[in-house]
């Protein structure tokens, strides 16, 4: 049931290590699995843009939230991921003392997920579950989104699943919480998205706010590069105001980086230097939804130059190090740009950004007042963010976290406890 505790990793081997929380005591080292990668793909080069689409679940963004994991949890790790251990290899998880599953959107109707419904029921281990998500396709909608899911068939299987094998469940946001108690998922803990403790600076938020402050003067003297946290194309061309931002956004990016994470293999090519291989309507399609003033070829020899798809967070972490600000729809686009202590910007545009963007008190801007502005600077004072409050969230989540890890037998990783230290530093100064 959910909330009961691991035990066992508190044992004597011959290869033992000092427990960091009890110095009398000698452990063997814990190991879990991981269902997904270590936040990179190995040798991404061996695989076409097919393979490399179905490793990272069709998005990118996935890779941010799995290396999130490795690093806030500080145990040996097995991957359970094409591109490192199969889902066949049943031995591997043997020695595992629980599978780790960092989730997403998997609250969602409509989805197969009777793979997913089957290693978790298989796996005969204890499941630890962490941002778990619902979604509905804009800002709102909750009823209707909760009633789909009680329908759905394989929500509901995995929801008996984790009621029955998950030792603990932390969700996204206030509406997945809501989701999970209608599907009988009552004990589960709000915590946002653990990428956004990938840095483990304590004062990030005031950094990254006084930053944001410099931003217009630095737009002005024609200094700022801008990371366009892109949307996939051909999703937002049959809604106009999602369309009218990314268009806005591309414009606005000039020179600077558009990252791609999704939108399937022609979006991805078109964002590698591959936009000789994309169809001839495919490349029609993608110029007209971002730039539909500007020759085809033109569209394409830009995205050339400034397009990228990461298939290692570390390196996107890296590549935000160089711009002065992330912007767009996409979360962790946004969370790579913190992760690098720059400036990252959600624009709200769906139940799940909204949701995120609220719980973890992100640097954001309304979808109005995006659309509304007439250039970058003018963005980028209408964004909303309070770094003092963003940091007081990060150290109490810390907190919470490193309790809710050590409760049930996972060791904490070290900048998660650094950050949970700095918590009652804060509040007993």
């Amino acid at each position: 049931m959910v909330g009961e505790i691991l035990t066992g990793w508190r044992e004597s081997a011959p290869e033992q290590k000092e427990n960091r929380y009890d110095t009398e005591a000698v452990v063997t080292w814990p190991c879990f699995a991981l269902l997904g990668t270590a936040g990179y793909i190995p040798s991404p080069h061996r695989f076409g843009e097919e393979e490399l689409l179905a490793m990272l679940g069709a998005n990118s963004g996935n890779l941010m939230f799995q290396y999130a994991a490795t690093r806030v949890i500080d145990g040996a790790l097995t991957h359970i991921s094409p591109a490192f251990t199969p889902y066949a290899d049943t031995a591997a998880l043997r020695p595992a003392r629980a599978l780790i599953f960092p989730a997403a959107n998997h609250l969602r109707a409509g989805a197969d997920w009777t793979g997913l419904n089957n290693y978790l029921e298989g796996c005969n281990k204890p499941l630890v579950i962490l941002g778990l998500g619902a979604q509905s396709p804009h800002i709102g909608g909750e009823r209707e989104t909760i009633a789909a899911l009680r329908r759905d068939a394989h929500v509901r299987r995995m929801a008996d699943i984790l009621r029955e094998r998950a030792v603990l469940i932390t969700v996204r946001g206030p509406f997945s919480a809501l989701a999970c108690e209608a599907l009988d998922l009552s004990e589960v803990e709000v915590l946002g998205c653990p990428s956004a403790l990938l840095n483990p600076d304590p004062n990030l938020g005031r950094a990254i706010e006084a930053q944001l402050a410099a931003l217009p003067e630095r737009i002005a003297q024609g200094q700022a590069r801008l990371a366009v946290t892109a949307a996939a194309p051909f999703e937002v061309q049959a809604r106009p105001t999602l369309l009218e931002l990314e268009r806005k956004l591309f414009a606005w990016s000039g020179e600077g980086l558009y990252v791609q994470q999704s939108g399937g293999v022609e979006a991805i090519r078109a964002a590698t230097g591959g936009w000789p291989r994309v169809g001839e309507q495919a490349r029609r399609s993608i110029a007209r939804i971002l730039a539909p003033d500007l020759p085809v070829e033109a569209v394409g020899a830009r995205l050339s130059r400034t397009g990228r798809f990461f298939t290692s967070a570390p390196d996107w972490i890296a590549a935000m190090a160089d711009c002065d600000l992330a912007l767009g729809t996409r979360l962790h686009g946004a969370m790579a740009a913190l992760a690098a202590g720059r400036p990252g910007v959600i624009v709200a545009h769906d139940s799940r950004t909204s949701e995120l963007a609220e719980t973890m008190h992100l640097p954001q801007i309304d979808m109005a007042r995006a659309l509304a502005a007439r250039g970058l600077s003018a963005a980028v004072q209408a964004v909303r963010f309070d770094g003092a409050r963003f940091d007081r969230w990060r150290s109490a989540t810390a907190v919470r976290l490193s309790e809710l890890f050590l409760r049930a037998g996972l060791p904490p990783g070290a900048h998660l406890t650094a950050l949970a230290a700095h918590d009652f530093i804060r509040r007993t100064a």
